[in-house]
């Protein structure tokens, strides 16, 4: 006499109490991984400006002569159209004019347009230009505002720039009450 065997497999029930438990999961995990993935992306772009500030100074140091940044939409030329999220580039900029002169500045980094539509805007000091003195001196103090979608000063962050050349990462709401006048993620 054979052995009656179990039967292998999921019933149609089985499968459907499955797949309805992976559906609630995914649904509440989404929202959360997603905010993640936003963070995630705000911290590495202020990360990309930061490291672009450092080169610059530190290259001002090096060489003996100003070093710039500028928003660039092309990855060679400056512009003063847009905000800072179209992209940038750090130069050399030895005769001061704020301007990449074609041949004579060397370009020493472009990093293009920032991912996620987010935004980052500077505040009147800093809102196209900045500069580092060969001693490593920045020639403007401002604050350059990081926003993306949610639109939220405690997520958004502030990248200030004092005039001794330091630069340090705070969020927009710490700014904004330190009364650094950054441009708000609210706008």
């Amino acid at each position: 006499m054979q052995a009656l065997q179990a039967p292998k497999g999921f019933s149609l029930l089985e499968l459907v109490i499955t797949l309805a438990i992976a559906a609630i999961v995914v649904g509440v995990a989404a929202p959360s991984f997603s905010s993640m993935i936003q963070d995630n992306r705000l911290s590495s772009q202020s990360r990309d400006i930061i490291s672009a500030l450092n080169l610059a100074r530190s290259e001002a140091i090096k060489r003996g002569t100003r070093v710039a940044l500028c928003k660039s939409a092309n990855g060679s030329d400056c512009t003063t159209d847009g905000n800072w999220a179209q992209g940038w580039i750090v130069f050399v900029d030895g005769d001061e004019d704020q301007a990449r002169d074609d041949d004579d500045e060397t370009i020493l980094r472009v990093h293009g347009s920032l991912a996620g539509n987010n935004s980052l805007i500077g505040n009147h000091n800093v809102a196209n230009y900045i500069a580092y003195a060969p001693d490593g001196r920045s020639v403007q103090a401002g604050t350059l505002s990081l926003c993306d979608s949610r639109k939220d000063n405690d997520k958004g962050r502030a990248i200030r720039i004092s005039f001794t050349g330091r630069v340090m990462l705070t969020s927009i709401a710490e700014a904004v009450e330190d009364k650094l006048s950054p441009e708000t993620c609210s706008k």
